[in-house]
């Protein structure tokens, strides 16, 4: 395996020339970052992308949001789903008004206390606009992360997301975390994608265990217990 310099030099190389063109990449506002993220997390880039310029463009800025009645709100959100999203946003723009005089806070852990903000969308809002050295590890990052590194554990357990996100925290460039992150996140997104990986051409292809011990398949792990244990709560309570 490579050294964790070059790990990161390759990650970045391979960003520069392959990242999507995006209406919310380049962006260092932490609001549009935030915005952007929270879309994204039950939504496809292609159906987020318009949605987002129109609701930056309705509410470009915190002040804006936190003013703004939930039932407008919810009407720019119609059609996205998961509607707890945007009313978890209006929450966390009132609380950035109230506790922060209306600037974004800087610091991780008052990001993550924001409404709706977990340690990965933190760690995104943190790294891309205030250069915070926080991996952001969703699961594009797992699924990278356990294949070049050849690890068999179950990513649907915490233990393993966390040490992934300790691995990652070695691996991750602190003088440019926000495009580490945004680079992990990209190269899972369109090439180390869960059918088909494109692994011939993947700038990881000579130190991924995975491809050569022919397991890219294989891993990531994840365990099928809590979707069986769904499934059969659903035939219990229609019996």
């Amino acid at each position: 395996m490579k050294t964790i310099f070059s790990f990161s030099k390759i990650l970045l190389d391979w960003f520069e020339e392959n990242q999507r063109r995006l209406p919310w990449r380049g962006a260092t506002d932490p609001y549009k970052i935030w915005v952007s993220e929270i879309i994204l997390q039950q939504t496809r880039v292609n159906q987020g992308w318009e949605y987002y310029i129109r609701f930056i463009d309705r509410f470009p800025n915190v002040k804006i949001l936190a003013e703004a009645s939930l039932q407008e709100i919810l009407h720019v959100w119609q059609g996205l789903g998961y509607y707890s999203r945007v009313r978890n946003m209006h929450i966390a723009a009132q609380q950035i008004m109230q506790n922060h005089q209306g600037v974004f806070p800087h610091n991780y852990l008052e990001i993550k206390n924001l409404k709706g903000v977990g340690a990965y969308t933190a760690a995104a809002i943190g790294s891309i606009a205030f250069r915070l050295p926080y991996p952001a590890v969703d699961g594009n990052v797992l699924r990278v992360i356990t294949r070049i590194f050849g690890i068999y554990d179950d990513i649907s357990q915490q233990r393993t997301v966390r040490a992934v996100t300790q691995l990652c925290q070695k691996l991750i460039d602190e003088n440019n975390p926000g495009n580490f992150n945004q680079a992990l996140m990209e190269l899972g997104a369109i090439q180390c994608t869960p059918k088909n990986p494109a692994c011939e051409v993947c700038p990881f292809a000579t130190q991924c265990m995975a491809f050569a011990k022919k397991q890219v398949n294989v891993i990531p792990v994840k365990s099928i217990k809590t979707k069986i244990r769904r499934t059969l709560s659903a035939l219990f309570y229609l019996y």
